[in-house]
C-alpha cells in the first residue's frame, strides 16, 4: 500500500491537517496528453489510484480543455462517495467554445472548448466555479495560479502577472477565507517566477513542474527557501515528461520526450550515465526518479501523471522499491570540469564544458544547480552580483553589472554592459599589472 503521508497517516482530512500524501496522481493523461483515452479507461485509473492508496489528485481546466476535471470528478463520485480525497485543480485560463477538433495544446480529441488566458479577479472566480461544476465538487483542496512566468507568457508575463497581483490573487485568498479552498499558490513549470511571487504575497504551496529531477535540479536553492518559509511545495514532471519513466533497457531514451519535446543527443547521454548507476545498486531508474524529489525536506508530495491502471501498478512498484542510501551520493557523479577560474581574484568563471540546466556549478562558499543551459566560452557568477558591480576576468574588470545575478547565474548581454578600458585579452591585461 503506498504510504499517504510523509508525517500522519491520515488521508481524509481534506488539507485541514496541513499535510498532503506523499504521492498523488497529475491528470493531464486523462485529459488525452499525446494519446486519447476512453472514458472507461480513465474511470479504471482513478479507480486503481484510489485501490493502491493514493488518495490525492491534481487537475486543471487547461487538461484536455475541461475533460480531465470531468472525467475525474464522475470517478470520484463513484470511487470517493464520501469526498475523502485531496483534490487540486487551478485557475488562469478560461474555456471557450471552439469547432476546432483534433490534437490541439498536445490533448488529443478533446473537449470542444479553446483555454484564454485570465489571470484577473473575475477570472479567477469563474475559472474556479466552472472547475466545481465538472469536479461535482463543493470545495477543493487547493488552489492554483496555473503557468505565470516569463518563458510561458514572453513579452505579456508583465501584464500577465499584473492582472494576478492586482486582482487574481486576492480572488483566490477570499476563496479560501470563504471556506471553499483549503490552500492556495501557484502551479508552474518556471523557478524565476516562484522566487518573484515570495518576494512579494504569500503561498501556501508552490507546485513545480520539472525542475527538481534527476537530470534537473534547478530549484534546489528554491526549495531551500520554500523550506525556511514553511511553503510546502509538490513536485511534478519527476519523469521530466516521460524520459525517466522507462529504463534505457526497455525503452531507447531517444524516442522519449524531455520537457515535452524531443530529449538532445545530451541528455540521452545523461539518462543512460544515471540508469546504469541506478543498476549498479539495484535500483530501476524510474523507481530512483520518483523518490528523489522527497529527498528535500520542502517537498510534501511527488506526482506522477497515470493513464491507465498498468501505470498505478508501475507506480506502486517504484514507490516501494528499497532505495540504498549510497545511491544518491552516486547519482551526483562526478562531473567533467566544466568552468574554470582564469585568475583569484575573478568574480566570474568561464565555461569550457556545456552546461545543463540542473548541473551542480562550483561557486563561492559551495555548489549550486544550473539554472540553465549555457554555452562554452559564456561567463558564470563565482559570486552574487549586484547592478552596478564591475564584472572581473583576468583579474581586471571587463564591464558592469545592468541587473542583478545570482552565484551560478550566466552573465551575459541581458545583464552585464562591456565597458573595456583596453582589448580583451590575457597578454594585454598580464602586461596592464606588469
Amino acid at each position: 500500500m503506498i504510504e499517504p503521508s510523509r508525517s500522519d497517516a491520515s488521508t481524509t482530512a481534506g488539507f485541514a491537517s496541513g499535510e498532503l500524501p506523499r504521492f498523488g496522481m497529475g491528470t493531464a493523461a486523462i485529459g488525452n496528453l499525446y494519446r486519447a483515452i476512453r472514458d472507461t479507461t480513465a474511470e479504471e485509473t482513478v479507480a486503481a489510484a484510489i485501490a493502491a492508496g493514493l488518495r490525492y489528485f491534481d487537475t486543471a481546466p487547461h487538461y484536455g480543455f475541461g475533460l480531465a476535471e470531468r472525467r475525474l470528478g464522475a470517478a470520484l463520485a463513484r470511487h470517493d462517495p464520501a469526498g475523502s480525497c485531496v483534490v487540486s485543480t487551478k485557475v488562469g485560463r478560461l474555456l471557450t467554445p471552439t469547432a476546432a477538433r483534433g490534437t490541439r495544446h498536445g490533448f488529443v480529441d478533446a473537449d470542444p472548448f479553446e483555454p484564454t488566458f485570465d489571470y484577473g479577479a473575475d477570472g479567477v472566480r469563474r475559472s474556479f466555479d466552472a472547475s466545481l461544476a465538472r469536479l461535482r465538487r463543493e470545495r477543493v483542496d487547493v488552489l492554483l495560479a496555473h503557468d505565470l512566468g516569463a518563458v510561458t507568457h514572453g513579452d505579456d508575463h508583465a501584464r500577465q502577472l499584473r492582472d494576478f497581483l492586482d486582482g487574481g490573487y486576492a480572488a483566490m485568498v477570499a476563496l479560501r477565507e470563504a471556506g471553499v479552498v483549503g490552500a492556495i499558490g501557484i502551479g508552474v513549470n518556471e523557478v524565476a517566477i516562484c522566487d518573484e511571487l515570495l518576494d512579494r504575497v504569500p503561498l501556501d504551496v508552490i507546485l513545480l513542474a520539472g525542475r527538481y529531477t534527476l537530470l534537473d535540479r534547478s530549484a534546489a536553492a528554491l526549495l531551500d527557501r520554500c523550506h525556511a518559509q514553511g511553503v510546502r511545495v509538490i513536485i511534478g514532471g519527476a519523469y521530466n515528461s516521460g524520459i525517466l519513466a522507462r529504463d534505457p533497457a526497455d525503452a531507447d531514451p531517444a524516442t522519449a520526450r524531455y520537457d515535452y519535446a524531443a530529449p538532445s543527443d545530451e541528455l540521452v547521454a545523461r539518462t543512460r550515465t544515471l540508469a546504469a548507476t541506478c543498476a549498479t545498486h539495484g535500483v530501476s531508474l524510474p523507481a530512483a526518479a520518483i523518490q528523489f524529489p522527497l529527498r528535500h525536506p520542502a517537498v510534501a508530495c511527488v506526482l506522477a501523471g497515470l493513464g491507465d491502471a498498468s501505470e498505478v501498478a508501475d507506480l506502486r512498484e517504484r514507490i516501494e522499491t528499497p532505495v540504498p542510501d549510497a545511491l544518491w551520493p552516486a547519482l551526483r557523479g562526478r562531473a567533467q570540469q566544466q568552468l574554470i577560474l582564469l585568475h583569484p581574484d575573478d568574480n566570474v568563471m568561464i565555461c569550457v564544458a556545456p552546461i545543463a540546466a540542473g548541473d551542480l556549478l562550483p561557486v563561492s562558499g559551495g555548489t549550486i544547480p544550473a539554472r540553465e543551459g549555457v554555452t562554452v566560452g559564456h561567463k558564470i557568477a563565482r559570486t552574487p552580483l549586484r547592478a552596478g558591480d564591475k564584472v572581473i576576468k583576468y583579474g581586471a574588470p571587463i564591464g558592469s553589472m545592468t541587473d542583478a545575478a545570482g552565484a551560478g547565474q550566466w552573465v551575459h548581454m541581458h545583464n552585464m554592459k562591456s565597458d573595456y578600458i583596453a582589448s580583451h585579452t590575457r597578454s594585454t591585461v598580464t602586461e596592464q599589472r606588469a
